[in-house]
């Protein structure tokens, strides 16, 4: 054995012993704590005191890390759950973002077609253009910024 164990022992053993009364005594402008009582000592009271039932104590805390574990689980499955209801939403209004474009373009190509066109065929394409017009009104709402890509 090395020469500190001894020491670790001895020093093991004097923070294991049961709690004592600790006098502050004062001599000559020097400073002495005891545990017996001296002339002009002061008590100071040590609150070192272990605890009755450390089966109660280690029940109790297990009691408290299940708690936390079961805590835990439930916060877990909530974030998953916001998670995934947060991408949902994100893939809904993505789908929408390109059906408002699909519609968008299509509307753009009936009203090039109405330029382009005299009178029957114009008819006709004015007919597809205010159809286009009104499906995507319905669809996307009214306003379409084509440079944010998205219904406003």
């Amino acid at each position: 054995m090395n020469g500190k164990t001894p020491l670790f022992a001895l020093l093991l053993l004097a923070l294991s012993a049961p709690a004592f009364a600790v006098y502050k005594c004062e001599a000559g402008g020097k400073v002495t704590y005891t545990d017996t009582p001296c002339d002009g000592g002061k008590l100071i009271e040590a609150n070192h005191t272990a605890p009755a039932d450390t089966g109660a104590a280690k029940r109790e805390a297990d009691l408290d890390q299940h708690k936390l574990k079961k805590l835990e689980g439930e916060r877990h499955r909530r974030e998953a759950l916001e998670q995934r209801d947060l991408r949902k939403a994100s893939h809904a209004s993505a789908a929408r973002q390109k059906k408002c474009a699909n519609l968008a373009r299509r509307q753009a190509r009936a009203n090039e077609e109405v330029a382009r066109t005299a009178g029957i065929a114009g008819d006709k394409a004015k007919r597809k253009a205010r159809h286009a017009a009104d499906e995507f009104v319905a669809q996307c709402g009214q306003w379409y910024d084509r440079e944010l890509g998205f219904a406003r």
